[in-house]
């Protein structure tokens, strides 16, 4: 008769199941205030307060703790709900990117552009602002483009460039001092962005062709002839 055995244990202290999430949660935090070149062991060890020898038996370099950093951030493109006007899907897009940018994963993604830029055979698998992002926009400017809101032929990369680049363009240049003041205006600058983008977006739209009217009794317009 054969007996069912436990799996053998290991001497000292069993493995702490919340290991990978502290370490991962530390290396987003060092990469976003240090970047790669302050990306180290040490500081992912000092900030998560795990030991580098744990660290070491799960990951063999600093990429892979990366990657597998970035994988339980889950960062990707915005997913826009249809609100059922364009306003309102680019509103919700904007006060998201806001409120992203305020955390460390914001800044990490921000830096992540660059260095995929920069060592695509290292980061470009990461790169969050490729294929979905495509989708997405287009799928947008579709809707609003079935809705009469702008015109045939706009380019959805534009529209969300525009929006995406003014808030983190805003962003960028707060002084450190003002960050709360930033913070408690931030859903109004979202509309603002929105607003001014779709006016733009607006503005080239092509005016109709105007109409000629023909009274009763009138002849019509003569029609130019060529001369020979």
């Amino acid at each position: 008769m054969s007996t069912a055995t436990s799996p053998r244990r290991g001497r000292g202290r069993p493995a702490d199941p919340g290991i990978e999430q502290r370490v991962a949660a530390a290396a987003i935090q060092v990469y976003a205030e240090a970047g790669w070149a302050g990306f180290t062991f040490d500081a992912i060890a000092a900030r998560s307060g795990v030991g580098k020898a744990a660290i070491y038996r799960r990951w063999e370099s600093k990429l892979d703790i990366f990657r597998a950093a970035w994988r339980a951030a889950s960062v990707g493109w915005i997913e826009v709900p249809d609100t059922g006007a364009l306003r309102g899907d680019l509103v919700f897009v904007a006060r998201t990117l806001a409120g992203r940018l305020d955390e460390p994963v914001g800044i990490a993604e921000l830096r992540l552009l660059i260095d995929a830029k920069l060592f695509p055979e290292e980061f470009g698998e990461m790169d969050p602002s490729r294929g979905a992002s495509r989708a997405v926009a287009r799928e947008t400017v579709d809707r609003a483009v079935a809705r009469g809101e702008l015109p045939a032929g706009t380019r959805p990369e534009a529209v969300f460039d525009l929006v995406r680049g003014a808030v983190v363009h805003n962003f960028l240049m707060v002084p450190p001092g003002m960050a709360d003041a930033w913070r408690a205006r931030r859903a109004q600058l979202a509309e603002e962005v929105v607003d001014v983008v779709l006016a733009g977006l607006r503005a080239q739209r092509p005016e109709p062709a105007p109409r000629l009217t023909v009274r009763a009794g009138m002849p019509p317009p003569a029609r130019a002839s060529a001369s020979g």
